[in-house]
């Protein structure tokens, strides 16, 4: 019989299984197209951190939401060993994500000829912004270092 631990790898294992399984389908389905349904994925993943996380959007700047995001993933999530997030710029946001536990799905993806595009981090900072600020966003960065299991994102309010 498992152990805990491992239960709770094996789970991840699962996830992992389920986010590369329906990145894939899309993508298959609609190739660049799928892109677009970011918007609508982040919207669903901020929508549940705010239910269930009791994350708070009105009256927060922006920064401080951001700040809380991160924390939320690393403190409370424990899906990253390091999250740093920037408004760095009227219209940009940065991104560094160190030791994410979806890494190798984004990993597979590439390898597979697919723009990871379900990331919850990007995808949730982005639906936040774009709630509280009332502006579009675009992703215009999405760099893997899978050797320092790193990730560099950024999007742009548009």
């Amino acid at each position: 019989m498992a152990t805990e631990e491992e239960k709770k790898r094996n789970l991840a294992r699962i996830n992992a299984m389920i986010i590369y399984g329906l990145e894939k389908g899309l993508w298959d389905l609609f190739g660049e197209s799928a892109l677009a349904t970011t918007n609508t994925v982040g919207k669903g993943m901020l929508e549940i951190l705010e239910k269930t996380m009791g994350l708070e959007i009105a009256g927060e700047d922006a920064q401080d939401i951001l700040t809380e995001i991160g924390r939320l993933f690393v403190d409370e999530f424990g899906i990253a060993a390091r999250f740093d997030i920037e408004q760095t710029g009227d219209d940009e946001v940065d991104f560094i994500v160190e030791h994410c536990v979806l890494l190798r799905v984004e990993k597979d993806l590439i390898e597979a000829g697919i723009k990871p595009f379900v990331c919850p981090y990007l995808n949730i900072a982005a639906a936040a912004l774009r709630q509280r600020l009332g502006s579009k966003t675009k992703i215009s960065r999405f760099d893997i270092d899978v050797e320092n299991h790193r990730c560099d994102l950024q999007f742009k309010m548009i």
